[in-house]
């Protein structure tokens, strides 16, 4: 009688942990939904569906293993009910406590909690106050007695209504729905992987401890996706990807400034040594900045960006749409007059095809008052650039860049930045010494003379004004075929197949190093910012 009565017991207490698991289901569900409102919208209704599938079975399947694993076998093992609630609810604890400081850390940073975390958080209260850290531990740890409390009311409540619950058929429906939820969003990660749907594959770091199915070789091998059409599809993403893009982010809500002065943006395609010591030393009020500034690999890939100020992998969809500067409208409004020039040895086919047929023939006699002038010159009219320069008010002023580096082996198999510096110079005008520039701030900076915008002109541009005093590390670059990510310290260099390289200030080398969790996925956020 009493193995019969042991078994029982066994058994009552088994139920018990699958309504307890249920009940954490829930407040799963319920956390989870901080990870939904922090999702991208969805491009199609097959993510849309995936999404809410792969929320109901996600979340219902982390509590259940924690029941199987950690609860069950005590059911088994330490057969007492007391014993076993008081040990279930710390467990639970534990968990939901996890879950929703990762949800809480992965609304405010974008990534989830890791070894790195912690630190992070404490050295940010620190930032916020002083002390902070401190205060921080203790609010942690309140709210984990709170969530302690509310486990052990969940532990005894499922334990005396463990009968009445028993008789209600929700159980049994509301596991069927988790089960079924839990098998579609993995089958359908399964096709998206193999066929390479962005949609779906771009949530795969959406939830926490999220480790989606991927089998390319099993649908291969039962015939349900080609090898061919796989690789075609991979090669397209991998080797020539361009992201489409959404131009601009959002309406620009810009502001005129009083313009007593016209700006000049003079860009050559490459400028040696040789023509830069002419330049200075035939136009005296010219200033060459020290800092390192970058160019590009390619005078048309070089013209797109630094025109509208974006990276290099929405140039594809850029000529798709066959888009314009966002900022010439606005420009228009202000009654500025946005002029484009090609110098008499330039080619103007580099040059974005939207804009082509608005290039004028340069003129450098020729001055257009308070107007913005965007020069493109070739180095072999450096002469034409000299006499202009001569030529300028005082008021006028100008910034000089180069397209591409002119010395070097500028090729897409040397990633270090050495080999893609280009020289920067400006007139009548103040920029602010800083470490690190490039192309896509040379709009944002000319732009500051005539119009002052809301969010800075991130709505067109990831670019910085260089007139101004902005935080300049992190800093993340796209000159094809690598992803630059630039930090005080060290500098990443990711290539197309996302192999990491890392290179210390003084440009060595540095094996095994990788850059911070919180930096590299912010970087690929702000690199993704326009992605369509």
């Amino acid at each position: 009688m009493g193995k019969y009565k042991q078994r029982d017991r066994i058994a009552q207490l088994v139920s018990w942990g699958h309504w307890f698991t249920f009940a954490n289901i829930i407040l799963c569900l319920l956390i989870g939904v901080f990870y939904l409102e922090t999702a991208l919208p969805a491009q199609t209704s097959i993510a849309a569906g995936y999404l809410m599938v792969s929320w109901l079975g996600h979340f219902a399947f982390l509590p259940f293993v924690f029941f199987i694993v950690l609860i069950f076998p005590l059911c088994l093992l330490v057969p007492y009910s007391r014993i076993l609630r008081g040990y279930a609810a710390i467990i639970a604890s534990i968990g939901i406590f996890a879950l929703i400081l990762d949800a809480l850390f992965f609304r405010q940073y974008g990534f989830h909690l890791n070894t790195y975390s912690l630190t992070q958080l404490a050295t940010d209260a620190e930032e916020w106050f002083a002390g902070g850290s401190f205060v921080m531990l203790l609010l942690l740890m309140l709210g984990f007695l709170v969530i302690l409390g509310i486990e052990l009311i969940l532990a005894n409540l499922t334990w005396k209504r463990h009968p009445q619950l028993q008789a209600k058929r929700i159980g049994k429906i509301s596991a069927g729905v988790f089960i079924v939820a839990f098998i579609i969003s993995h089958s359908s990660h399964i096709w998206a992987d193999a066929t390479l749907y962005s949609p779906i594959t771009q949530q795969d770091d959406l939830f926490p401890a999220s480790y989606p199915t991927t089998a390319k070789s099993l649908m291969t091998r039962h015939g349900w996706i080609s090898v061919e059409r796989f690789q075609s599809s991979h090669d397209r993403l991998t080797g020539s990807q361009q992201l489409a893009v959404r131009y601009p982010t959002s309406p620009l809500l810009c502001s005129k400034e009083s313009v007593e002065h016209g700006v000049s943006v003079i860009t050559f395609t490459t400028l040696s040594a040789e023509s830069l010591a002419r330049l200075n030393a035939e136009v005296p009020a010219l200033t060459q900045h020290a800092q390192q500034h970058l160019g590009h690999r390619s005078v048309s890939d070089a013209s797109y960006n630094l025109l509208f100020g974006v990276p290099d992998v929405y140039i594809e969809s850029i000529r798709y749409q066959n888009l314009q500067p966002a900022y010439f409208n606005v420009l228009g409004d202000f009654a500025v007059t946005p002029s484009l020039f090609a110098s008499e040895h330039f080619d103007s086919s580099e040059l974005p095809y939207s804009l082509q047929s608005k290039v004028q023939a340069w003129q450098p006699s020729r001055l257009h008052g308070n107007n913005l002038q965007i020069i493109f010159a070739a180095e072999s009219d450096i002469d034409s650039a000299i006499t202009y320069l001569q030529n300028v008010p005082n008021n006028q002023r100008v910034i000089i860049t180069g397209l591409v580096a002119n010395s070097g082996p500028n090729n897409a198999l040397v990633p270090q930045v050495e080999h893609l510096q280009v020289p920067l110079l400006s007139m009548n005008m103040v920029l602010v010494p800083r470490a690190l520039s490039a192309l896509e701030d040379i709009m944002p900076t000319a732009l500051g003379s005539y119009m002052n915008c809301a969010d800075d002109f991130r709505s067109f541009t990831n670019g910085i004004n260089l007139q101004e005093h902005t935080r300049e590390f992190p800093r993340v670059l796209s000159i094809k075929p690598y992803l630059y990510i630039f930090e005080a310290n060290q500098t990443t260099v990711i290539d197309q197949n996302g192999e990491m390289q890392l290179f210390s200030v003084d440009g060595e080398l540095m094996p095994g190093a990788v850059p911070p969790t919180p930096v590299f996925i912010n970087s690929l956020r702000e690199l993704q910012r326009f992605g369509g």
